[in-house]
């Protein structure tokens, strides 16, 4: 009698090949994130590059820099409101929309009225205010956070690239530091003098007042944005709000405050790209150095406060500087290093690594 030949794996054999396949797995996933990691942090740099190129765009067609801050909105009653309100006014993100390509995003604003809070019906902003602007935002971050409340209905603009205010905790004008030797590129005018003898124009930066360096001076950085979440724990980038007043202290507050270790006030950093007043929603500062693990904190005024450079790139964070060029400067940076790289005139030699 002929016997059949058995045909097929055994159950062993099917064991081996499945445990091998899921070995192969488990090797390529780490490459895969890898690439796909190198991809995003590409990207990344190439954002902060074309951000970079379209402050000196800016500079080329304006004759300076863009503000910190835009001009004063006006109020319904047609006067202008006191500058130290910071209520309303347009971010250096939004001045920046013609040139990367984003004009029609930017004619959907009325720097006339407040871009924040609806003054008037219809809201001339809404639209501006609305949907993500592709330019800022990271791709490694993953936060789907999004910022509403009653009087800003929707889901509004995000960024993951903040404006750099210098190596001092102020992002004020020049009695609180902005135009002294520990000012960055950006800082918001808070002075009666925009009001009532410059027609409502901020004073402003050219890379000709740049004295260390353009090359050694930082302009855009990354940051980590907020989840808007209150049943998250809270993360570094949350902002504690210290309620003291550092008026007066730029220069002497080196030591982020134990008070700032509270419960966070603020946990929508990044999700107002339009918003200027306040420092998390635009600028950053050199006062920690890059993903710190302390966390962010504002005083009384919310624009004095540490802000710090975060992203989700391992080790480090992508870096636009003055000349156009973009640097992934690492978490390991000496800290002085770092400081000295915030200031556009401190007169502090730096060695870039």
């Amino acid at each position: 009698m002929r016997r059949c030949r058995r045909v097929g794996f055994t159950l062993i054999e099917l064991l081996v090949v499945i445990a091998i396949i899921a070995i192969l797995i488990g090797l390529l996933l780490p490459a895969v994130q890898k690439v796909r990691e190198a991809a995003a942090r590409t990207k990344c740099q190439n954002n902060v590059k074309q951000i970079t190129l379209a402050a000196h765009n800016y500079e080329s067609s304006n004759g300076s820099l863009p503000p910190g801050a835009g001009k004063l909105p006006i109020l319904p009653n047609g006067l202008l409101p006191s500058p130290g309100s910071g209520t309303g006014r347009p971010t250096t993100q939004v001045m920046l929309l013609p040139y990367v390509e984003q004009a029609s995003k930017y004619a959907q604003f009325n720097f006339d009225y407040d871009v924040v809070t609806p003054s008037v019906t219809p809201d001339p902003n809404a639209a501006g205010r609305a949907q993500d602007v592709p330019f800022y935002l990271c791709p490694s971050d993953p936060s789907t956070g999004a910022f509403t409340n009653g009087t800003v209905p929707g889901t509004n603009g995000r960024s993951n690239y903040f404006c750099n205010a210098g190596s001092s905790v102020s992002a004020l004008d020049d009695a609180e530091g902005g135009g002294g030797r520990y000012a960055g590129i950006f800082w918001v005018e808070f002075t009666t003098k925009q009001r009532t003898t410059l027609g409502n124009n901020p004073r402003t930066v050219r890379l000709a007042n740049i004295d260390d360096g353009s090359s050694n001076t930082a302009m855009f950085a990354e940051i980590k944005r907020g989840y808007q979440d209150a049943t998250r724990p809270p993360d570094p980038w949350d902002i504690k709000n210290n309620g003291a007043d550092w008026s007066g202290q730029f220069a002497t507050v080196t030591t982020r405050p134990a008070s700032c270790d509270g419960a966070p006030s603020f946990r929508y950093a990044g999700l107002q790209y339009y918003r200027a007043g306040v420092m998390w929603t635009g600028l950053y500062n050199h006062m920690l150095p890059p993903n710190s693990a302390l966390s962010d904190c504002v005083d009384a005024s919310l624009l004095r406060g540490f802000i710090t450079a975060r992203s989700y790139h391992n080790g480090g964070v992508n870096v636009g500087f003055c000349d156009g060029s973009v640097r992934f400067i690492t978490d390991g940076i000496d800290p002085n290093t770092w400081r000295a790289m915030g200031s556009r005139a401190d007169g502090v030699p730096v060695q870039l690594p």
